[in-house]
């Protein structure tokens, strides 16, 4: 909670800004998924990318929403915390898949993304194990580390595509941080005993999921246009 003021709380939600708010969100992003899949029709590889990131984001929001919607200290929540904690994981894991698996090739591809399935894995596991042992701020360097690995790829991006194509990715990985940080700081109160911080950072979460489901739907249909070379471009 919110420097420690108590939330009104509805039947069945325990923080219900929080708890709708997701659950809404696992709602509106399986359409959108089911959106992507329509669009990236006609090539199997390509949909299996596409399933990934679309089945990451539902299970975020499910988990998420799921977790809130329980009165916080039994066994069911703390199960849950564990598992909301790791979806987190997978859906920046997830968000890098079509990506990567679309718009990369050998090495780049393969490498990127054994990479990134690694470290969540990794980070699943550890935050898993040592869960009450990590302090704060050492749990969101894990996400903020791993979400911004794209920066790397966003540069071959750039240079192969424009800027203007990569501004949702930014624009998404930039709500995200402002998410983490609002989480961290524990400000700001928008509605005392309604929205909290927590539930500030589950909007930064929901509008950075939109800005990267946007950026994904550019190219799910496995075409992007580059843009023209220019004499002083890099090879």
């Amino acid at each position: 909670m919110d420097g420690g003021t108590e939330l009104y709380h509805l039947p069945g939600f325990h923080e219900p800004f929080s708890a709708i708010s997701h659950l809404l969100g696992a709602v509106a992003f399986l359409i959108q998924g089911l959106m992507l899949l329509g669009r990236g029709r006609g090539d199997r590889t390509r949909m299996v990318y596409l399933g990934i990131y679309a089945g990451a984001c539902v299970l975020l929001m499910s988990m998420s929403g799921v977790y809130h919607m329980m009165v916080r200290g039994g066994v069911a929540h703390r199960v849950m915390e564990r598992l909301d904690h790791a979806a987190i994981f997978v859906l920046i894991a997830g968000t890098f898949t079509p990506t990567l698996g679309i718009l990369f090739r050998g090495w780049l591809r393969w490498g990127q993304l054994s990479l990134i399935w690694t470290a969540a894995v990794v980070g699943i596991t550890l935050k898993t194990i040592f869960f009450d042992n990590l302090v704060e701020w050492l749990g969101l360097s894990f996400y903020f580390t791993l979400g911004w690995f794209g920066s790397v790829s966003a540069v071959f991006l750039v240079r192969r595509h424009g800027f203007v194509f990569i501004k949702p990715l930014l624009w998404g990985g930039i709500a995200y941080s402002v998410g983490g940080i609002v989480e961290l700081l524990r400000w700001p109160t928008v509605i005392p005993r309604v929205i909290d911080a927590h539930g500030v950072f589950h909007v930064a979460v929901l509008t950075g999921a939109l800005f990267h489901w946007r950026f994904i739907w550019q190219f799910a249909t496995g075409e992007v246009a580059c843009r023209p070379r220019r004499a002083y471009d890099l090879p």
